[in-house]
C-alpha cells in the first residue's frame, strides 16, 4: 500500500513539473519584426539588433523579438503593417506617406538642429510631451520616436557656394519638405528611393542627391558625387519611429512594459543618434581622402537660405491649424529651444 502511494506522488510530482515547464514556456511572447534595414547598415546592426537582443535578456526571456527573413509589404507601408497587425513591430518613416503625419513633420522643417546626437532624443523627448496627445499614430505605440542625420547635398556638377549655384541641379529628394526646399533654391526635385540613387547617378538622370552623410559610403557613391556640401543647422531632418503593435504592446506584463520603454524612448533615440554621428565622420574622413571637396555653407549665405525657405514653416503652420493645432508656431519654438538646450 505505502509502496503504491509512493509511487502515486512520485507520478503526481513529475506531473506537475511538466505543467510547471509548459506553463513557463506558455509566457514567452514571441514579437514578429519586419525588419528592411540591409545588413551591414549603422542603425541595424550598432542599435537595432543590441536592443532586440537586451529586450529579451530583461523580460527573462518572457519577450522574444523574431527577425522575419524579408520586409512585410513595402517600406513606406510600415505603419499600416504594424497597426493592423501583418507584422507587430517595425520602423516607419511618416515622410514617406505625406499629409498623414503633418503635425510629426515639425521636426523635419528647416534649421531644426544638424547633431543628431543631442537632436534624436530631443524629438523623443518632444513627441511625448508635445504631440503624442494629437493621437497621429493611433493603434501603434511608440517605443522610440528619433531623427538620424541630417540630409546633406551630394552632386557630380560643381561646388555650391552660393545659393545661385543650386538652379537648375537635378536632386533626388526623400520627403516633401526636401522637395519643397530644393524647388524655392530653384534646383530640380527627382523623388526617388535611396536604392535607385547610384544607378540615376551613373547614368545622369540625376546631378546630386540629399543624403545622410554617413551613407554615401555605404551606398557606394563616393565616385559619382565629388561635391558635398554641409549647410550648418540642416535644410532637413528625417523622423523615424519603432513602433509595435498597440494590442501587441498591451499582452506584455506591466513590468515587461516598464522595462522595455527604460531601453526605448530617448535612451534608444541617443545610441542611433551616436551610431550616425559617428558614421557621418567616418563618411567625410573617406571622402577628404578620395581628394573630394567638402564646402560648408559660410553664414551669409545660410542666413539669405532661411529667408528663401521661410515658406516651408509657414505651409505647415497653416496645414497643423486645420489639425487642431492652436498655435504651432510655439510648438516650433519650443523644439528648437530644447535642441539649444540639449546636452
Amino acid at each position: 500500500m505505502h509502496h503504491l502511494l509512493r509511487q502515486l506522488v512520485a507520478a503526481l510530482a513529475v506531473a506537475g513539473c511538466a505543467f510547471g515547464a509548459t506553463t513557463a514556456a506558455a509566457q514567452t511572447t514571441t514579437v514578429k519584426y519586419s525588419n528592411w534595414l540591409p545588413a551591414g547598415q549603422a542603425m541595424r546592426v550598432e542599435v537595432i539588433e543590441p536592443w532586440i537582443a537586451e529586450v529579451e535578456k530583461i523580460t527573462q526571456g518572457r519577450v522574444k523579438i523574431d527577425t522575419l527573413p524579408k520586409v512585410v509589404g513595402t517600406v513606406p507601408a510600415q505603419f499600416d503593417v504594424a497597426r493592423d497587425g501583418q507584422a507587430d513591430l517595425v520602423v516607419f518613416i511618416p515622410g514617406y506617406t505625406p499629409n498623414r503625419f503633418d503635425i510629426l513633420e515639425v521636426a523635419q522643417l528647416p534649421f531644426m538642429g544638424d547633431d543628431p546626437e543631442r537632436l534624436a532624443p530631443v524629438v523623443d523627448r518632444f513627441y511625448r510631451k508635445n504631440l503624442a496627445s494629437f493621437n497621429e499614430l493611433k493603434g501603434v505605440h511608440p517605443l522610440s520616436v528619433y531623427v538620424v542625420s541630417p540630409g546633406q547635398l551630394f552632386n557630380r556638377v560643381r561646388p555650391i557656394k552660393t545659393l545661385a549655384d543650386f538652379k537648375g541641379l537635378k536632386i533626388r529628394s526623400p520627403q516633401a519638405s526636401s522637395t519643397q526646399a530644393l524647388s524655392l533654391l530653384g534646383a530640380v526635385p527627382v523623388s526617388k528611393p535611396v536604392g535607385e540613387t547610384y544607378e540615376l547617378l551613373s547614368s545622369g538622370v540625376l546631378d546630386g542627391t540629399f543624403m545622410p552623410p554617413e551613407s554615401i559610403p555605404a551606398f557606394k557613391l563616393t565616385d559619382l558625387v565629388p561635391h558635398a556640401t554641409i549647410v550648418p543647422g540642416a535644410i532637413y531632418n528625417t523622423i523615424l519611429v519603432l513602433g509595435i503593435n498597440e494590442d501587441k504592446w498591451k499582452s506584455f506584463s506591466q513590468a515587461d512594459r516598464d522595462a522595455i520603454t527604460r531601453i526605448s524612448g530617448d535612451a534608444f533615440a541617443r545610441n542611433i543618434g551616436r551610431a550616425y554621428a559617428k558614421g557621418d565622420k567616418a563618411a567625410f574622413d573617406t571622402i577628404r581622402k578620395a581628394g573630394r571637396t567638402v564646402e560648408v555653407l559660410p553664414e551669409p549665405v545660410v542666413a539669405e537660405m532661411k529667408k528663401t525657405l521661410a515658406p516651408i514653416e509657414k505651409d505647415w503652420i497653416e496645414k497643423v491649424k486645420k489639425k487642431g493645432v492652436a498655435d504651432p508656431q510655439k510648438l516650433i519654438d519650443q523644439l528648437r529651444a530644447d535642441f539649444a538646450a540639449a546636452k
